[in-house]
């Protein structure tokens, strides 16, 4: 079972690591659901996690809020994945949503063929996509190369007990080559019962490592 956790703080990434911790996701300002984060921390992380064999994969998002990006946001996150790419990582995670609510494809193809040769995924903007275009945007993220879509199954105020019966839908209309990352509201002391109930490889939380 692979572990991945979101973090913004070095202490609690060491800490994470000396757990035994999968994988991180790497980000800043966890309050508002993770923005990019700083170059240095990037780099600083990486070295941390290298001698762990410890894959990272860094948050592009330039804001809060919705997933609707303009042409300046855009532009941001294209910079900051060549940043990002120059720098060394391996793994990305970002995601784009229309104002009513289709996958923003247009944006999402910039960002990819900008992203490549690192590894895309796809963060819980996904939520944010109307139940009854998800799974033709599962089909589309698949067929352009995306590995993973990390979601909470609906809205993050719903808890994740409530959301099991969209999240086994979504599994069943994945793709083969796409995995489902549950996360949102998941920790060490409820997700095997997840785990059980979706028949997932992997789990996604900030308490993941925790029992309460």
């Amino acid at each position: 079972m692979l572990k991945e956790m979101p973090v913004a703080d070095l202490n609690v990434i060491q800490w994470a690591l000396d757990q035994g911790i999968d994988r991180l996701e790497l980000n800043t300002n966890l309050a508002v659901g993770g923005l990019t984060p700083r170059d240095d921390l990037v780099r600083n992380v990486l070295a941390l996690a290298q001698p762990y064999a410890v894959s990272v994969v860094v948050m592009v998002r330039p804001r809060a809020g919705n997933f609707y990006y303009n042409h300046r946001e855009t532009e941001m996150m294209l910079a900051t994945l060549k940043r990002f790419r120059a720098l060394g990582v391996q793994s990305v995670t970002f995601g784009a949503v229309t104002g009513d609510g289709y996958l923003d494809r247009a944006t999402m193809l910039k960002l990819i063929e900008a992203a490549a040769p690192m590894q895309v995924v796809c963060h819980m903007a996904f939520d944010a996509i109307r139940f009854e275009y998800q799974e033709q945007a599962l089909i589309w993220l698949a067929d352009h190369g995306v590995k993973r879509v990390l979601t909470h199954g609906g809205p993050l105020q719903v808890p994740i007990t409530k959301t099991l019966a969209h999240l086994q839908t979504l599994c069943r209309w994945a793709p083969e080559k796409m995995e489902i990352l549950p996360g949102g509201g998941i920790t060490g002391h409820n997700y095997k019962d997840i785990v059980g109930a979706l028949g997932v490889q992997q789990v996604h939380g900030s308490r993941i490592l925790s029992q309460a």
